[in-house]
């Protein structure tokens, strides 16, 4: 098993080199893998693991929740509101060992999950065929 140090140096590269399209996939990603550790880690009654897991989990979230800007985006609203309500129930499923919280969270997630994915790629795709442009799509 490879040190935390070199774990945490890893992720550190990798983020730095990604783009920055990817990086909100990255965060989707990393959310929705911790909470399916920690479902995992409460139907074993790993609790160290459960807890560890649901506190980066909402530490994932109020990053995403500190980085939207509402105000932009006439969706930005709504989707405050699902980090709220995904928070409270990461709390909840940490605090309460509620299984049916951990899942409803995964649930709210997996759909925005791959729909940042479908735009992230679309981005990269729009760049690579107009390298003139780059950045444009990310600047409106």
């Amino acid at each position: 098993m490879p040190s935390t140090h070199a774990r945490n140096t890893y992720l550190a590269n990798a983020v730095a080199s990604a783009p920055r399209e990817r990086l909100l996939t990255m965060l989707y990603d990393a959310l929705v893998n911790n909470i399916a550790v920690a479902e995992d880690a409460l139907e074993r009654k790993d609790f160290y693991t459960l807890n560890e897991r649901l506190l980066r989990a909402q530490e994932i979230v109020l990053v995403l929740r500190g980085s939207l800007k509402p105000e932009i985006w006439s969706g930005g609203p709504a989707l405050m509101s699902i980090y709220d309500y995904v928070y409270k129930l990461l709390v909840r499923g940490n605090v309460h060992k509620d299984r049916r919280a951990l899942s409803d969270a995964r649930k709210v997630l997996e759909p925005l999950q791959a729909a940042w994915h479908v735009a992230a790629d679309q981005v990269l795709a729009e760049r690579a065929a107009h390298p003139d442009r780059a950045g444009a799509a990310l600047s409106a």
